[in-house]
């Protein structure tokens, strides 16, 4: 993996071999990702909860509640994934309404299968 080197406003590309893991549950939550190529499957434990592609964005949650991760991050095929850091996850929130539904739509959509896992 590539360290990050971003300013905080500008997403630092970082590259992920397949099965590699981008972060772990548990983990502290330093940044949040957007899928620029690939996809990444979100585990809890073994079982895969979801898979984001093109577009996607993971770690979101951790960041904006400033918790540990909830989930493992693999990489399901080569990726690029831009990695944006706390500071710029706000000025992204801000600056960009877009942004910002983009994000609550993938929370509701993750909270809207978690619940239905649980339906008979």
């Amino acid at each position: 993996m590539s360290s990050t080197t971003g300013s905080g406003k500008s997403p630092s590309m970082q590259h992920f071999k397949p099965g590699e893991i981008i972060f772990s549950q548990g983990d502290a939550a330093e940044h949040v990702f957007i899928v620029s190529e690939g996809e990444v499957e979100l585990l809890i434990g073994d079982k895969v909860i979801a898979t984001e592609q093109q577009g996607g964005i993971i770690g979101e949650m951790a960041l904006l509640n400033e918790s540990t991760r909830s989930a493992t991050a693999r990489a399901k095929s080569a990726c690029l994934l831009d990695a944006i850091d706390h500071e710029g996850f706000l000025s992204l929130v801000k600056i960009s309404p877009e942004f910002a539904l983009h994000v609550m739509r993938v929370m509701a959509e993750r909270i809207r299968n978690a619940s239905q896992a649980y339906l008979p």
